[in-house]
């Protein structure tokens, strides 16, 4: 029997593997699953980031995705796209572990925040303004939040935007989705339970809230149903 060269076989054993998450951790709507699985929303939605963020790539980036849930990290292992470093961070306890457990690939990391949400870390802490993460402040070059903003209230929204303004550098940038409605004072949260579940802003009250934060709002852009909300690109003010 023909053998394989030793540095053959240890290429082939040090190449990580697909990425396979359970689907209890996929968390998408099912109207963006049925479009298309989570490597191909998530490879569109990176894409159209970093069109409107203006990068040539993400090849020398590093991206803090706060409320990261799987699909950017499937997206980037299993496709693959090049990125610098990618950092998740997020409320659900068990994905995050699974993901540290799983995820063989020096780019990647991910955290655990204890915040409190009404429907997705109800044991959580309530949300200040500072918090911390464990990571290293002015580090990173874009910050990001899908369907994060669409389940805050203006409160949970302005401790979350103060706290990531710490963590992306001077030089960086902020994109973000969310539901506008300019019909409406300030914000609504549509949910049956208002318990986060669909929270509506006006642009002005929006814009507003998160230049107190540190941000300067830079673009906006209107939303692609089902796959992306209205969203926002900011910079470091």
């Amino acid at each position: 029997m023909r053998r394989m060269p030793l540095l053959s076989w240890w290429r082939s054993r040090a190449r990580p593997g697909p990425l396979v998450v359970p689907s209890r951790f996929n968390r998408n709507s099912r109207k963006v699953t049925a479009l298309m699985g989570p490597e191909e929303s998530g490879r569109w939605l990176l894409e159209r980031m970093r069109q409107q963020v203006g990068f040539d790539s993400y090849r020398d980036k590093r991206l803090l995705d706060f409320g990261c849930g799987v699909r950017f990290s499937q997206a980037i292992i299993n496709t693959p796209l090049e990125i610098g470093g990618y950092v998740g961070v997020d409320v659900y306890r068990p994905m995050i572990a699974y993901l540290q457990r799983k995820v063989r690939d020096d780019r990647f990391s991910y955290v655990f925040f204890d915040g409190y949400h009404a429907l997705y870390n109800r044991g959580g802490r309530p949300l200040v303004r500072d918090a911390t993460l464990p990571l290293e402040a002015a580090s990173f070059d874009l910050v990001c939040m899908f369907s994060v903003i669409t389940h805050q209230n203006p409160g949970e929204s302005e401790c979350i935007f103060s706290m990531l303004r710490r963590y992306v550098r001077a030089d960086g940038h902020l994109f973000f989705t969310c539901f506008l409605d300019e019909s409406i004072a300030d914000f609504e949260d549509r949910s049956p339970e208002s318990n986060g579940g669909f929270c509506f802003y006006n642009p002005g009250f929006l814009t507003a809230l998160v230049e107190r934060c540190g941000w300067r709002l830079a673009a906006r852009a209107p939303g692609h149903g089902p796959l992306i909300g209205d969203s926002f690109v900011g910079r470091p003010a």
